[in-house]
Order: structure tokens, then sequence, then C-alpha cells
């Protein structure tokens, strides 16, 4: 039986990974949860879904749409389409807490930031 698309992924934004500006992707979610027997699982699909880098943004994006063939090392072709949108977060890094007194306050003068981060939605086969 022929299957429509061999792996559906779910790419995010890794939020556990520190980095200097520019952040990395993980894998969220695939389906299936195992590989085919005959369809290894393509690697590296998350630097693939954002090639530019997994960066945040302060203003929401508009989605992009892309279709790419990807040749392993055994030069066996694996056709991607990829979808990209951006979802809004709170940025709490940008808060700054004050003791006054045993009292916590936060600072007037840095507030969270709403900030948007990469989501990719993934059909691969073969």
């Amino acid at each position: 039986m022929a299957r429509l698309a061999d792996y559906f992924i779910v790419v995010g934004y890794d939020h556990e990974k520190p980095g200097s500006g520019e952040g990395l992707g993980k894998i969220i979610q695939r389906f299936p949860q195992k590989d085919w027997d005959d369809t290894p699982f393509p690697q590296g699909i998350e630097l693939f879904c954002q090639p530019g880098g997994w960066q945040l943004s302060r203003e929401r994006k508009q989605p992009t749409f892309f279709v790419v063939v990807l040749t392993d090392i055994d030069s066996d072709r694996h056709y991607c389409s990829c979808l990209t949108f951006y979802e809004a977060e709170i940025n709490l890094q940008g808060t700054k807490k004050e003791e006054i007194e045993g009292e916590a306050k936060v600072s007037g003068l840095i507030q969270p930031a709403e900030v948007f981060a990469p989501k990719s939605l993934v059909l691969a086969w073969v």
C-alpha cells in the first residue's frame, strides 16, 4: 500500500538550548514515532526547516512554504515540503525584579517583550 507521505514532523524553536542570538530547532512531534523499515527518517530535518537559522522575531512574519529534494550520503532522495509560521510567545528574560524593603517589585524600566518563534510543519516522502 502506497503512503501519501512517509513522515509528518513538527519542528519548533528550542528554548532550552542557550544561544547567542541564533537558536536551534528541535523536533517537537513526529508521525509515525518509529522509522519505516523501507524509508529511513531524514536526519537534520530541523536544519532544513530554517536554512537561515532559527531566530526569534519581534514582529509576526508571514508564513512561508517551500518544497525541496534532500539527497543523503547514499544518493537516496527525500522529498520534503515545509510550511513555517510564527507563534507569539512572552519573553520573560526582559523582566527585571528589584527587592525594596523585603518586597519584590517589578521595575517599570524593563517590561516583558512579546516575541514570535518559528514553527515548521514538514511532510517528507521518498
